[in-house]
């Protein structure tokens, strides 16, 4: 039954495809097309402080992309985005490190029945959720999106992505108070075909991940930030043991022009990177407020992630113990030109180890709480 799913999603992935690339929608006019380099950048600069002391307690670098986009004719473009953050690891511990994140050619598709501009990227591409997680939670200044954090699935990887407005784009009076990056008036659809390990990692064996997202926006007119999604993936975890790999994913999200809300359940099986193919799952919410009247806003999250291990590479397996993580997140943001603001957050991170009920052991907890004070920068 497993292989039935896979194929069976797989001859989805294709026919939408083949309608996709069979609309026979006559191209439009000829128009003045912006054929200039655009360069952009995204940098995250912080000082964290851990208590106990174990940890960071700097200032550094957390995050920083450039990235370097051009459009060759109204179809096809490209982009290049260089991630640029602190070597951890090995001799060169301490430098900078620069590598690509995405490098891509986006080519555009025509328009068929209710699936409107649609594209492929092809090279270096987004993955489904993690990118559309990120364009309503836009705190990834302060850490990771919840399944990113957590190992299950990476934001960017090599291979293939295609990607579909459902309906038309809003109207310009509700893009004002949505993600106008996906505007789709009944949703927005996306699918890939993965190596599977993210953008940092070698491919070590053959498979394929299979990812999608499907949003839908079921009140465009009435109430158009409320939107429904659900993500999958499908295949094995990067490593040479092929371990067990997949998940789902459902989420709700609504957003006003001065608020955004989420709330997501995930459940899975092994990881995007392998070493593990143990049964885990959780939740997460998210909130945002701004402050009337000022350039302050409020935000606040909450993950829980259980994590039944089973350890590939070691003759030690923990079949039964299970890892419970929560992680309470609370922050204050000034906004002080456009994008580009100052944050103040508190991170409360508590790990708990619980043997399976044949074990004699008891259970183990540690705590750690983090304070950061992050600039982000973005022009």
């Amino acid at each position: 039954m497993k292989y039935f799913s896979v194929i069976y999603r797989l001859n989805i992935l294709f026919l939408f495809f083949v309608i996709l690339s069979a609309g026979t929608e006559e191209a439009p006019e000829d128009k003045p097309c912006d054929t200039a380099v655009h360069i952009g950048g995204q940098w995250f600069l912080a000082y964290r402080g851990n208590i106990p002391s174990s940890g960071d307690n700097a200032f550094g670098l957390k995050r920083g992309y450039l990235t370097f986009k051009k459009n060759f004719n109204e179809s096809f473009s490209v982009r290049y985005t260089q991630d640029i953050t602190i070597d951890r690891e090995g001799e060169d511990a301490g430098n900078v490190e620069i590598r690509f994140k995405y490098c891509y050619l986006k080519a555009g598709l025509p328009d068929f029945l209710f699936f409107k501009q649609p594209y492929v990227e092809l090279g270096l591409v987004h993955q489904p959720w993690i990118e559309y997680e990120q364009k309503i939670n836009t705190y990834r200044v302060q850490g990771p999106m919840f399944l990113d954090k957590f190992g299950v699935t990476s934001s960017a990887d090599f291979g293939i992505n295609l990607v579909s407005l459902i309906g038309p784009e809003l109207d310009e009076e509700a893009k004002k108070k949505v993600d106008s990056e996906m505007p789709g008036r009944y949703g927005s659809i996306s699918l890939g075909i993965y190596n599977g390990g993210g953008y940092s990692a070698l491919e070590m064996n053959n498979n394929k991940t299979l990812e999608g997202r499907l949003t839908l926006r079921p009140l465009p007119g009435f109430m158009p930030g409320l939107q429904f999604s659900y993500g999958f993936a499908t295949g094995r975890g990067n490593d040479t043991l092929n371990s067990k790999f997949n998940y789902n994913v459902f989420m709700i999200s609504h957003e006003t022009a001065k608020t955004t809300f989420t709330a997501q359940h995930y459940s899975g099986t092994g990881f995007h990177g392998g070493g593990a193919e143990g049964i885990n799952y959780g939740f997460s919410f998210f909130g945002e407020l701004c402050v009337p009247f000022t350039p302050f806003t409020l935000f606040g999250r909450f993950d829980s992630f259980r994590d039944n291990v089973c350890n590939l590479y070691s003759s030690l397996t923990f079949n039964g113990d299970e890892i419970h993580t929560k992680t309470y997140i609370a922050g204050l943001a000034w906004v002080f030109y456009k994008k580009n603001r100052l944050i103040l957050d508190l991170e409360k991170r508590r790990e708990a180890v619980i043997p399976s009920p044949l074990s004699s052991m008891s259970p183990t907890y540690s705590d750690e709480i983090t304070a950061e004070l992050a600039l982000e920068i973005v022009f």
